[in-house]
């Protein structure tokens, strides 16, 4: 009991580790909004701001999948956690002190990495929390619970960072950049003490058949990352094609504010399932309703159909979140959990590198029709999951 007796005395780990997911999704609300118009205000062309975005992507494949593995090698996920925020913040300082192509490029590439990084740690360190609490005889914590304040903070994020660049040039936007990242590393070194000999404890408790699904996770893990990647085009072309179609900006925000509330919703609701069974039961939900969001998406549908595709954002990827995680917390040992997190952030970057760099030829010759591309990753993804959950019954 020594490592959750610890957990217990780091002070309460639901608003710990909800800190340390709004910290993380506040610097991506605004950095994901601004950081190409920044780009762009800098003189990079439009060719140039694709590379050093997408670029990163590939590059997370193998350093998210590296660092991962360290982490569980030496049995520090907490540590390494607040090693990538910490190089997050830093490169975002950086970044205001940078011109030309090549050394934006590569600080870019640091700051992307780092944060791809960040992502997998914070799952695996909630997980690991997460347990200890269940052993301690504490079920009322859930994943669902803690991760929808990362949702939150997004739009937070978004609209935090566009009120200061309404006050501000572009070119400030780096300060707001370094400032949310600092936010993060705060949150990370206030959760860190939780973490302190969870992997070696949790290991020493482990139930003999606590592992069983472990064989299923290369299947689940490419069933969610073909289902997550399915919103390439959407996140790529969606916003640029509802303005060539004539929609007002508002109808545009109206319809990303729509799936991201929805999207929040279901984490605070989903997180109460658990159990391997019911996370490929979530998977599954995940796909069939992606699949017949991307459908509706490639019949050009009018608005109120359209809000209700948006809608779905919920299920399509939220459920598909909640069952990777959910899975992954079932059936990997603690001993590997950081690794198996790594190995599924680093298949949905690698696949969405590929995907950002096809979503473009396909959107200039076929239009809204390219949606039936993602409709066909979304059942492949689903496919995947039926046959893990068929394998493991």
């Amino acid at each position: 009991m020594t490592a959750i007796a610890s957990a217990r005395r780091g002070g309460d780990p639901g608003l710990r580790l909800a800190l340390v997911y709004a910290a993380s999704f506040f610097e991506m609300g605004v950095q994901i909004p601004f950081l190409p118009v920044w780009l762009g205000a800098r003189g990079l062309h439009d060719s140039e701001i694709a590379i050093v975005l997408a670029a990163p992507l590939a590059l997370r494949v193998f350093t998210t999948s590296y660092f991962s593995s360290f982490a569980d090698r030496r049995r520090d996920v907490p540590g390494m956690l607040c090693a990538a925020s910490m190089v997050l913040a830093s490169a975002c300082a950086m970044l205001g002190f940078l011109h030309g192509f090549a050394p934006l490029l590569i600080a870019v590439a640091v700051l992307l990495c780092a944060q791809g990084l960040a992502m997998p740690m914070a799952d695996a360190f909630a997980s690991l929390v997460l347990r200890a609490n269940e052993s301690a005889g504490d079920g009322r914590l859930t994943y669902g619970r803690i991760r929808k304040w990362g949702s939150a903070a997004f739009i937070a994020g978004n609209l935090a960072g566009g009120l200061y660049l309404s006050l501000a040039p572009i070119e400030a936007a780096t300060i707001a950049l370094t400032f949310s990242a600092l936010l993060g590393v705060a949150a990370t070194l206030y959760a860190a003490p939780l973490g302190r000999g969870l992997i070696d404890d949790h290991a020493r408790r482990q139930a003999p058949d606590e592992t069983k699904g472990l064989g299923l996770l290369p299947l689940v893990i490419a069933a969610a990352a073909l289902i997550q990647t399915s919103h390439a085009l959407l996140n790529t072309f969606g916003s640029i094609h509802w303005a060539r179609e004539g929609r007002t900006s508002a109808f545009v925000g109206s319809a990303w504010a729509i799936g991201v509330v929805c999207e929040t919703t279901v984490f605070a609701l989903g997180g109460r399932f658990s159990g391997p069974d019911r996370a490929l039961l979530l998977l599954m939900l995940g796909g069939v309703v992606a699949t017949l969001r991307w459908l509706v998406m490639a019949s050009d549908p009018p608005a109120g159909l359209l809000l209700a595709a948006q809608a779905s954002h919920g299920i399509t990827f939220a459920c598909t979140h909640l069952g990777s995680m959910l899975f992954i917390f079932a059936a990997a040992p603690p001993q590997m959990r950081a690794r198996a997190q790594g190995w599924l952030t680093a298949s949905i970057s690698g696949l969405s590198a590929l995907l950002i760099a096809l979503c473009g030829p396909l959107y200039a010759d076929f239009g809204e029709v390219a949606y039936l591309a993602m409709a066909g990753l979304a059942a492949s993804g689903l496919t995947l999951a039926v046959a893990a959950a068929a394998r493991r019954r």
